[in-house]
Order: structure tokens, then C-alpha cells, then sequence
């Protein structure tokens, strides 16, 4: 039998790195016993309540592809301390033929022993139930004593022993920066700007997190003018899990707040960080829903490809990227002004329609649209080229897959990855397929001049005509529009 070995550890520790170790020895020696061949090796450092386990999806999509016929575990609680998990997790072995083989003799599909898993499912969330409260019980009398629990300690501290310490870099004195020019009058995102213009390395950074951003955000200002840690004072147990199988955490009620007095270097006077607390709750306004502007979601910056957003100061639209992290992200800081982008846009309409109207200018206007149905045709097929070059492609990763150069799940991101550009350049290959039927028209010039003349009887550039009209708006750093119509305008540069 094609076997599938299924080894976790709750945490990434030395000692539990040996744990897996040694779950993998056993597995092997059992195989070896029952002369089953083990096919692939799957692993997790997680707690087994959770659901988004890298080794545990793997073992689902490659147990759904007939990889391999029996499961090998320790125990169930390897594979799931989540009732619910545990159950999807036997129904999915069931419908693809797979079974379960668990060394502790709870659990055997081969042999008919499965009249206890709802009764082992049970007892493994339980248990998991029992020792999450236990842990925070532990974290609380900790919490008690001065010491930090927390996963990473605030930006501008590290921990030693539990307790924490002022960092030895730049950290500390960014923090005090930030209080600084808060009182001063600044806004968050006026210093996160700052911040990231200067380089200065954010919070997910000093924490080596993975996905970490060189990008300052106003809501990390935020987080940490509203960290009391920075008064010295140690203020825990703010948030707590939903429930042992969720991640999800939700606040507690203020008189649940550990508060300890003094238990470590304050980067903030506690003056100035009262002061600040006052100027948030006078500076908070309530959140109204933003109006929405004629050009919103169809203007946008063609260098960082960000939507333009409209600025009632300057009573025009700017790049989205730039305001919010300035020249760092995009150096696009020209304002298109509303009312002369409507401006351009009926002149282009008006242009089309006055042609359209004079008899002796049609046949240059059918010789653009030959122009233009030529460049459309070469489009095409360039298109059609690209789809069969990725359709290609998804052979070739396949092969790879099979020949052990890629993982399965890079094998998984590169097909969505090609999949996802195929659908694009397939939806572009409709639109334009649309279009070749509109330009066959022989009547193409009249019924573009009758899409026209209502509009401009109107002389009002409204959201319901500029949405049947316009299909995409750019801005370049120059200050160049380019307009993409809903049709061809011939007389449009491309």
C-alpha cells in the first residue's frame, strides 16, 4: 500500500524539532513491517486546533488526487484536536478510498476500528480546551509577577527574562519622535509618510516577520501612541481568543485589564502620554462614509497602478499611493482637476460627433477604423499566442512536479498563477472580439453618432453616461491622460 506519514509539534522548539524526528523513525520502521511503501512525508510546527496547516492541506489535496491509499499518525490528535476538523478530515478518507492508521491503536480504518472516533474527537478538543485555559491561567500569574507574555514585545523594547528592556538602536527614539510630533499637531498618516520616506525600519521588520512591509501605515501610528507600555506600566490580557479551534482574539472589558504600575523602563514620561491620550479622544471624529466622486474607481495613476483619490483642498484627484506613502511608493503628485478632465472628454465626444456629421470626412474615419481593426487583429493573435505559450507552461510544471524539481505546492501556485493570467488575457480576448463585431458593422459610424447625440444634448458628464462611455482612466507622473473608451475612437492615438 502507497502510504502517507503525518508527523506535528506544536512549536517550532529544539526539543519539539526531535519530536517529529523521532514520530518519523517509528512510522518508517511500522512501514516496513506491513511492507507498505511510504510515498510522502508530511510535517506541521502548529497546534493541532488549527485549520490552515501547510503539511495538513497538502495531505487533503494530495489525498484527493490519489497520491497514496492510508494515512499514518501518531495519534488523531496529530492529525486534529478540533472536533469538527477531525470530522471533515474522516468524510473527506471516505470519499477518496483513504484510511487511517494511528499507532496508538485508537483509530483503524483497515481493520474496522473506527467506533470510537467521535468519542477520541471529543476528548482531544477537551483536552486542548483544558490546557489553553490552563496556559492562560499561567500567562495571568506571570502577568502578575512583571513579566511580559506577549509574542513580540512593543517596537523600541526587547525582553530579557520576561521583563522588558529599552532596545540599543534607533527604535526608542523613533517612538518618542512619534509622540512628539503627534502633540505637535501632526497627523498619523502625515508621520507614517515620514517614516517611510526616511527608511526607518517598521515594527514587522524589527520582529523578522515574514511578510513584513517597509510601508508605515497611520493605524500603526495609532497602535502605538495607544500602547501604555511606553509609560513603563505593564497592561495585559486586553484581548483574548474567541475559542481553543479560532485565532480570531476580541476585546475584554476595561476592569479586565492587568495593570502593573513600574515594572519597566518607560520610553514615554507618563505626563506626555496622558497628554497624547486626551489629544486622540479630542482629534477622534466619527468615521462617515466617504463621498464618492465622479472619477472614483476609474481614474488611476499609470506608474504605481494605484486609484487616484479625490482631495476636496485641491479639488482634483492624486495618486492614492502617494498620499498615503509618499514619494517613497509613486513620485506621481500632479492633481487632475475634475472639472477639466469632463472638459476633455466631452471635447473628445464632441470631435467624434462633428466628424461623424460632415460626409465629405467619412472616408477618412473608415480609413482610421481600418487602421484600427488591423492593430486590433494583430492584438489578437499576439494574444492567442500568449494563451497557448501559459497553457504550455502548465504541462511543463506538471513534469516538473513528477520529476521531484518542484513541490506540490509550488506546483499548486504556479498553475493558479498561469490560470489567473490565461482569464485575463482570455476576458481581454472577448472584449476585443466584441469590438471586431462592433467595427464589421457597416453602419458602425451611424450608430456611433446616435450613442453620441444624446449625450452630448445633455452636456453633462453624469456617472451613468461616463460609465457606458469610459472603461479606464491613467495619469501619468506628467501629467499625460489617457482615456480608454468603451469603442474604438479612431481618431484617439493608441
Amino acid at each position: 500500500m502507497r502510504c502517507a506519514v503525518y508527523a506535528r509539534v506544536s512549536t517550532e522548539l529544539d526539543s519539539q524539532r526531535t519530536s517529529i524526528d523521532n514520530q518519523i523513525n517509528i512510522f518508517r520502521n511500522y512501514a516496513t513491517q506491513q511492507n507498505w511503501e511510504i510515498v510522502k512525508i508530511y510535517t506541521d510546527k502548529q497546534s493541532g486546533t488549527k485549520e490552515n496547516r501547510p503539511g495538513l492541506k497538502a495531505l487533503i489535496d494530495d489525498g484527493k488526487a490519489g497520491i497514496y491509499d492510508v494515512i499514518l499518525a501518531k495519534e488523531l490528535s496529530r492529525l486534529a484536536r478540533n472536533g469538527r476538523l477531525s470530522y471533515e478530515l474522516r468524510d473527506i478518507c471516505q470519499f477518496n478510498n483513504i484510511d487511517i492508521v494511528c499507532l496508538d491503536n485508537s483509530i483503524n480504518t483497515l481493520e474496522g476500528n473506527v467506533q470510537n472516533f467521535g468519542l477520541y474527537a471529543w476528548l482531544y478538543e477537551n483536552e486542548s480546551a483544558n490546557s489553553s485555559r490552563r496556559n492562560k491561567q499561567a500567562k495571568r500569574v506571570k502577568a502578575q509577577r512583571g513579566l511580559f507574555v506577549g509574542s513580540n514585545p512593543p517596537y523600541g523594547y526587547r525582553t530579557e527574562n520576561g521583563v522588558l528592556k529599552v532596545r540599543d538602536d534607533e527604535t526608542p527614539s523613533v517612538i518618542r519622535r512619534i509622540f512628539k510630533e503627534y502633540l505637535e499637531g501632526a497627523g498619523m498618516d502625515s508621520i507614517a509618510k515620514k517614516l517611510t520616506a526616511e527608511g526607518i525600519p517598521t515594527p514587522a521588520q524589527i520582529a523578522n516577520k515574514s511578510n513584513a512591509s517597509r510601508f508605515w501605515h497611520g493605524s500603526s501610528i495609532k497602535i502605538i501612541l495607544n500602547n501604555w507600555h511606553y509609560s513603563g506600566d505593564l497592561v495585559q490580557s486586553r484581548t483574548e481568543t474567541i475559542s481553543v479551534t479560532s485565532s480570531k482574539r476580541r476585546e475584554v472589558n476595561s476592569e479586565d485589564f492587568l495593570v502593573i504600575e513600574g515594572t519597566h523602563e518607560a520610553i514615554i514620561p507618563k505626563e506626555m502620554f496622558h497628554a497624547v491620550q486626551t489629544m486622540l479622544q479630542k482629534r477622534t471624529r466619527a468615521n462617515t462614509a466617504p463621498k464618492r466622486h465622479l472619477f472614483t474607481n476609474m481614474l488611476y495613476c499609470e506608474d504605481c497602478h494605484r486609484g487616484m483619490w479625490y482631495k476636496a483642498n485641491q479639488k482634483g484627484y492624486r495618486c492614492g499611493g502617494n498620499i498615503k506613502h509618499g514619494k517613497a511608493f509613486c513620485l506621481n503628485k500632479v492633481v487632475i482637476r475634475e472639472k477639466e478632465l469632463k472638459h476633455i472628454i466631452l471635447d473628445d465626444l464632441q470631435q467624434l460627433f462633428n466628424s461623424i456629421q460632415e460626409e465629405n470626412f467619412i472616408n477618412s474615419f473608415l480609413d482610421k477604423l481600418n487602421v484600427k481593426k488591423r492593430q486590433f487583429n494583430k492584438e489578437f493573435q499576439k494574444i492567442e499566442s500568449e494563451v497557448d505559450a501559459l497553457r504550455n507552461k502548465k504541462l511543463e510544471y506538471v513534469n516538473l512536479y513528477t520529476e521531484n524539481v518542484i513541490t506540490k505546492a509550488e506546483l499548486v501556485e504556479y498553475r493558479m498563477l498561469t490560470d489567473n493570467k490565461i482569464e485575463a488575457l482570455q476576458k481581454r480576448k472577448m472584449q476585443m472580439e466584441e469590438k471586431m463585431q462592433e467595427y464589421e458593422n457597416e453602419d458602425y459610424a451611424v450608430n456611433i453618432g446616435n450613442k453620441l447625440k444624446d449625450v452630448l444634448t445633455l452636456k453633462e458628464l453624469t456617472p451613468n453616461i461616463l460609465h457606458s462611455l469610459v472603461d479606464k482612466i491613467t495619469c501619468e507622473e506628467e501629467g499625460n491622460i489617457r482615456i480608454q473608451y468603451s469603442f474604438v475612437n479612431p481618431f484617439q492615438e493608441t
